[in-house]
């Protein structure tokens, strides 16, 4: 428990180093070299287009009577109406995780970009498409357990206590799922699976994850600026921090006994699968099995 609180604090106060890193080596450089990006970003403009377009094909079915001036002026403009809804979108539980899937290309990017700077970790193709394609399905697979985790985790604790100590626990466990999803992105780039990772987080960073999360946190909760320079310093942050306390780039990943047994399972079925495949391909061409030439 010590330790947790420890890397929780240690995680907060390595924000500003990480603002730092991001500045001295301009991490947003390389970002054209993935020449897909500007389809994606067209992609998520033309959902936004249509969301906006909408949301003024309903609002003036609200407001077809009203005059010009209230339009425009009112206190239900529509220009102000599109600010509350954008933060209020931006900010909310569920669209928290929408945020990080819309800005993977990045999170992608910089968390890369920090892990090839203090490890000198190169990753194949990085800026080909298909890496980017796997991370984003991840990214996607991940966020949507958090969502539910979050789901059903807050509405059984409202259930039990609905005030402020409920508003407080709602708050650093958003946060905590925040984190770790932001430091999944730090163990797949280690080759982990989403199971790994959840497993590693959970014995050892819950302190990291709270830290990562609860600036990310408050961050979302600024229109915009926040909302994208939030993920992009969090991220950057993992990467050090996790570099830091991790031995990850050490050893690698470290199963446990079940899943040591799970893997031999699985190997000698691939193992049995294969030879089968082996004998049916020494059939076809009229040979003999192994097992028969050996006898």
């Amino acid at each position: 428990m010590l330790r947790q609180i420890h890397e929780f604090f240690y995680t907060l106060l390595a924000f500003p180093r990480a603002w730092s890193f991001m500045r001295t080596y301009r991490l947003w450089e390389g970002l054209r070299q993935y020449g897909w990006v500007a389809r994606f970003l067209v992609v998520v403009g033309v959902l936004i287009v249509l969301y906006l377009v909408d949301g003024v094909s309903e609002w003036f079915d609200r407001h077809q009577d009203a005059t010009f001036s209230a339009m425009i002026m009112g206190q239900e403009s529509i220009l102000l109406t599109w600010i509350t809804d954008a933060y209020d979108s931006l900010s909310g539980g569920a669209l928290n995780w929408v945020t990080l899937v819309l800005l993977e290309v990045v999170i992608y990017h910089f968390m890369r970009r920090t892990l090839q700077i203090v490890l000198k970790k190169n990753i194949e193709n990085a800026h080909a498409f298909k890496p980017f394609l796997e991370a984003q399905k991840r990214m996607i697979i991940v966020s949507f357990y958090a969502l539910i985790v979050q789901t059903a985790v807050l509405n059984v604790a409202e259930a039990i206590h609905d005030g402020l100590l409920y508003s407080l626990f709602a708050v650093l466990f958003q946060a905590l799922l925040l984190g770790y999803v932001i430091a999944d992105n730090y163990n797949e780039q280690f080759g982990l699976t989403i199971k790994q990772s959840a497993r590693n987080l959970r014995l050892h960073y819950l302190g990291i994850c709270l830290g990562l999360g609860l600036p990310l946190f408050l961050m979302l909760k600024v229109p915009l600026l926040g909302t994208v320079l939030g993920p992009l310093v969090t991220s950057v942050t993992a990467a050090i921090v996790l570099r830091e306390k991790s031995d990850l780039h050490i050893i690698g990943y470290q199963m446990s006994e079940k899943e040591r047994q799970q893997a031999a399972k699985k190997a000698a079925k691939e193992a049995a699968k294969e030879a089968k495949r082996q004998a049916r391909q020494a059939r076809r061409k009229g040979g003999v099995r192994p097992a028969e030439k050996m006898a």
